[in-house]
């Protein structure tokens, strides 16, 4: 039963992430995400002691930056104005969109996967604070 509440968690916050994405913009729903769950794992950490899941996500916004680099050059060298945004050059190749596309879907998956550990670190952090307290 936890594991079909958890999966039902991650598609809600996915589903929130895309529609936030899509008011607030890429730049702030992220720093807002990496914001909450920086601050979940540090607290985690301090607590049960260090962890690696905290990389794993910092690996996964690093590829996305590197993943958006790759995009802003291709578009670039294609000759638009703009390093990330619509661009109809005749010299695009036509295969970008999909590539832009699929950045979006990375973004916003990664974003939930993010929230949804925030998440579970909170129920941890409770239960561990619970656990001291009875000691």
């Amino acid at each position: 039963m936890t594991h079909l509440l958890r999966a039902l968690l991650l598609i809600v916050l996915t589903a929130v992430t895309f529609f936030l994405i899509s008011a607030l913009g890429y730049v702030l729903m992220t720093s807002a995400v990496i914001l909450i769950l920086t601050t979940s794992y540090a607290i985690k950490y301090r607590i049960s002691g260090a962890g690696v899941g905290f990389a794993y996500f910092g690996l996964a916004y690093i590829g996305f930056g590197l993943m958006l680099l790759g995009i802003g050059l291709v578009q670039t060298h294609a000759g638009c104005m703009f390093l990330i945004g619509d661009c109809y050059q005749p010299t695009l190749p036509p295969w970008m969109f999909e590539i832009k596309a699929g950045a979006n879907l990375y973004l916003t998956i990664v974003n939930a996967l993010a929230l949804t550990s925030a998440y579970l670190n909170t129920r941890e952090i409770s239960r561990l604070l619970n656990e001291k307290s009875r000691i």
